[in-house]
Order: C-alpha cells, then sequence, then structure tokens
C-alpha cells in the first residue's frame, strides 16, 4: 500500500510539473472553470423564478448540492479521465500490453498512472459554490454534517472510480463497444436532486445506479441535516464497487489476447500478458514504461 501510495505521489508530482510549464493552459482552464460554473448557477436560477423549491430543495442548497457535483466531476477530471479516455484505444492497439508487464498492479497505472492537476481549479471553484450554497441557505453548519459530507464525497469519488474502470473495461471483451457516451449521460443526472425525477427513475438511481451518492446524499447531510446513516451505507458499496472492479479487471487481464510481441530473438509469440513469467536471459522488445504510452506518444 505504502509502494502505491509514493507510486502515485510520484506520477503526479510529475503530472504537475509538466502542467505548470504551460501557464497559458492554466489561465484558460480558470476561465473555462469559472465560466461554466456561473452557467450552472444561472441555469438554476432560471429554474427558481418559476417555483420556490425543486424537489424539496431550496435555491441555497441546491447550488450546495451542484458545487458537491463539480467537486467530484473535478477529481474525476484530474485523476480518472485522463486515464480512461486512452484506455479503449490502448487495448486496441496493443499499447497497453507495456502496462501489463510493469511492477505493479495493473488496474492502478490503468486508471490512476496519468493526472491532469490543472483540473483541480474545479475542485476549489466546486468547494467555493458549496459554501456560497450554504451561505445562501442560511444553513448552521455542524461539525457531525462536515466530516460525514467529507467521507461522502471520497466514497462518491471512490464509487466513480470503480465503476468508471468496470465500465472501461468491457472493451476487453468487445472491441467495438464503448459506453463512455453512456456513462457521462448517466453521470449528468447527478448534478440535480435525485428526489426532482419521477418513479422509477428516483427509485433506479437511488438503488440500482448510485446517481444520489455522487451529490444529493452528501449534500442533504451537510444543508439539509439528512440521515447519517448514509455514511456507513456509502461505504459499504464503495467497497463493494471496488472488489467488482478488481475482480473485472483482473477478468479483463486475464482474457488479454495474444499479441505479436517477438521474444528471445528465437521467432517465438508471447501472450503479453505472460510475459512475466518467461526465463530469465529472453529479451522482450516491448514499449517504455507506461507513462509514455498513456498520451499516444509511444
Amino acid at each position: 500500500m505504502f509502494k502505491l501510495i509514493r507510486l502515485f505521489s510520484a506520477l503526479f508530482s510529475m503530472s504537475l510539473r509538466r502542467s505548470i510549464t504551460f501557464r497559458t493552459d492554466m489561465l484558460f482552464e480558470l476561465l473555462l472553470t469559472l465560466v461554466a460554473a456561473a452557467s450552472s448557477i444561472a441555469a438554476l436560477s432560471v429554474v427558481y423564478t418559476r417555483t420556490d423549491t425543486l424537489g424539496g430543495w431550496t435555491p441555497g442548497e441546491a447550488i450546495a448540492l451542484l458545487g458537491t457535483f463539480q467537486v467530484i466531476s473535478g477529481l474525476r477530471t484530474v485523476f480518472v479521465e485522463p486515464n480512461i479516455e486512452w484506455f479503449g484505444e490502448q487495448v486496441k492497439n496493443g499499447r497497453f500490453d507495456a502496462v501489463l508487464v510493469q511492477p505493479a498492479p495493473a488496474i492502478f497505472l490503468a486508471s490512476l498512472g496519468a493526472c491532469a492537476p490543472l483540473s483541480l481549479i474545479q475542485v476549489a471553484l466546486g468547494l467555493a459554490v458549496v459554501a456560497f450554497g450554504v451561505v445562501q441557505a442560511a444553513v448552521a453548519l455542524t461539525l457531525i454534517g462536515v466530516v460525514a459530507w467529507m467521507v461522502l464525497v471520497v466514497t462518491a469519488t471512490v464509487i466513480m472510480w470503480a465503476t468508471r474502470v468496470t465500465i472501461a473495461a468491457v472493451v476487453f471483451w468487445a472491441f467495438g463497444l464503448s459506453l463512455d457516451v453512456v456513462y457521462d449521460a448517466i453521470w449528468q443526472f447527478a448534478r440535480y436532486p435525485v428526489q426532482i425525477y419521477r418513479q422509477p427513475l428516483q427509485l433506479i438511481f437511488t438503488y440500482v445506479l448510485p446517481v444520489a451518492l455522487v451529490a444529493t446524499v452528501p449534500t442533504d447531510i451537510l444543508a439539509r441535516g439528512g440521515g447519517l446513516i448514509a455514511v456507513p451505507v456509502a461505504i459499504v458499496i464503495a467497497a463493494a464497487a471496488c472488489a467488482a472492479a478488481g475482480f473485472v479487471g483482473a477478468q479483463a487481464c486475464a482474457a488479454t489476447p495474444a499479441r505479436p510481441v517477438r521474444s528471445g530473438g528465437r521467432g517465438r509469440w508471447s501472450s503479453s500478458a505472460r510475459l512475466h513469467t518467461r526465463p530469465a536471459g529472453s529479451r522482450v522488445l516491448r514499449c517504455p514504461p507506461h507513462r509514455c504510452a498513456t498520451d499516444g506518444s509511444c
């Protein structure tokens, strides 16, 4: 575990140094994030010109929910999407083979091996939106509520990572199938309280697809005094989602088809998923370490 933390820190540091080299990108990232946040708040304001509450949520509470959604979306953009958006293409063209022979868990390198640190601006702005919403709602925050909100944000992030990895792993069995658009469409439902949806959507988004855990449940506890029973339930769901992602990832790696990788100069061909078991002294021609393959430059 500590080795993975050190590896993750090193990868994040490398990505951060590469990102801050392009300061103009940082400026545009800040500008785009501000425009997106302002547009979302403006859209909510238009809705509340026609009603006092939205599914029982006041304007301030809905803004706090929107901020929570932005925080988790920002974490997704920082840590998960820079890897998953290239995942299917890497599997198809064989560059994923380099991940399988690295001395670290393949699922870790494939899903968390690269970062987009500039998108932390979205996380910071999301926190500001949450604070603005809480002030607008005139909510008296409690220490337990804030801690529960933080725990639920972490569990929602873990669930997001696990479900994203599970969906992306489908490419191992169906090269031509990409469910990214479906996942993104479902993800957008989380920016509004699940109470605004009619049955059976509300039931599905609460108990089948964990959309409610992304923003509705954390904000409900923070700004509306929701029940704390949601915290252990969310932790259990996050653990189950991680276990499912690990199982699917292991099955996907085991199902990796044999690819034409020449080894030992003997004209023999071997499955890239089993290169690490070859006898000592054999030479394998493969891509450089994983990070050079993530951005498609290898």
